[in-house]
């Protein structure tokens, strides 16, 4: 019976363990499978990560087994959950802040009795040189049904004197002279804007990205909490039905999406950022598609653990993303848990690597 259990566990252990490398590297295969691959990994690095200890206490000699797949996959691993020491921010360089934040329209996703505008009390808190929102409208006035008060709406006029919204959900603000260089509409829920930013003598070109949604509706998501609450197979048909077919169906609309803003800025020399809200993890072929073009993960560099910026209905993923590439270096980088948005915003400071009149 020993040996019949120790024969299920080899072959469960090398299973998940596949499942854990190919996820690792599930965006070099941007297929329905690769993307259902890499919507598991959290799960198959638990299940690889508690196979260790299965081993340990049942038969050490076996530990070779989930060890292999995490080696093999660290990689993966290493985007996914980073493990660095907590930067400090130190302003005595010269350099610039940005935040890369989803409003969530500004609507108060706790349902805070306030007087005024949570989320737009905490873009002010940060005071960062550089702004870029997603999923906001233009903050020419005061808005008494989203509390949004004519002080607020005054700090940030004289706070950001250059303010570049679009028409599809997306804002920019800037201490610096910017200027807008192109936009367009994706689809119904995804867009890009660029902006050329001068930073004292150095120009930096942002790229500001909401990409395509999840997908999903309410009564999905509703659905997807109550399996994540209460794992069943009854579930599976509805599962199949209404949840994957959706996201790997999305999750092909970003990889073209990415494609598209990829060969837009491809000749674009010098720095250059892009962020926003991906709506992918870090694992996904839109993040790998700006990594191949030479673009460095802030949140890869600087951050600890998987860093999860949408918070909401239970899907738990980092999926808001600071890239960048140019004479530049992020410093310092942190995640705020603030639950006015269902988002959470990222806010990183980037040193220049040379010299500003070289």
């Amino acid at each position: 019976m020993k040996h019949v259990v120790k024969v299920i566990l080899i072959l469960l252990n090398t299973l998940w363990g596949i499942l854990l490398i190919m996820g690792a590297y599930s965006a070099y295969c941007p297929t329905r499978i690769g993307v259902l691959i890499e919507l598991l990994f959290p799960l198959t690095l638990f299940v690889c990560i508690a196979f260790l200890f299965v081993w340990l206490a049942f038969n050490p000699r076996y530990i070779w087994i989930p060890a292999a797949a995490l080696i093999l996959s660290w990689g993966g691993i290493a985007r996914y959950c980073p493990i660095h020491k907590p930067s400090h921010l130190d302003n005595h360089q010269p350099g610039f802040t940005l935040m890369t934040y989803n409003t969530y329209f500004f609507l108060d996703y706790e349902g805070a009795e306030t007087t005024q505008n949570r989320t737009l009390t905490h873009v002010l808190s940060q005071n960062a040189d550089i702004v870029c929102l997603q999923e906001c409208q233009d903050l020419a006035g005061p808005n008494p049904g989203l509390k949004m008060t004519q002080s607020q709406i005054d700090s940030i006029h004289s706070r950001y004197p250059y303010r570049i919204p679009t028409e599809h959900g997306l804002n920019f603000l800037s201490k610096y002279p910017a200027e807008l260089l192109f936009d367009t509409i994706y689809s119904e829920s995804s867009a890009v804007a660029i902006y050329r930013v001068k930073i004292d003598r150095q120009e930096v070109t942002i790229v500001n990205q909401h990409m395509e949604s999840i997908g999903l509706t309410q009564t999905d998501k509703e659905l997807y909490q109550e399996i994540t609450a209460h794992p069943n197979t009854d579930y599976l048909d509805e599962v199949k039905k209404h949840l994957l077919s959706k996201l790997v169906k999305a999750a092909s609309t970003r990889n073209r999406q990415a494609d598209i803003t990829a060969q837009k800025i491809e000749e674009t020399p010098g720095n250059v950022i892009v962020c926003g809200d991906f709506n992918d993890s870090p694992l996904s072929y839109s993040v790998r598609r700006f990594r191949s073009m030479g673009f460095r993960n802030a949140y890869n560099e600087l951050g600890l653990g998987p860093g999860i910026t949408y918070h909401a209905n239970r899907f738990w993923f980092r999926i808001d993303h600071i890239l960048y590439k140019g004479d530049m270096k992020a410093q310092w980088l942190t995640r705020q848990r603030y639950k006015s948005s269902d988002h959470y915003p990222l806010v990183a400071r980037f040193i220049w690597e040379k010299p500003a009149n070289h």
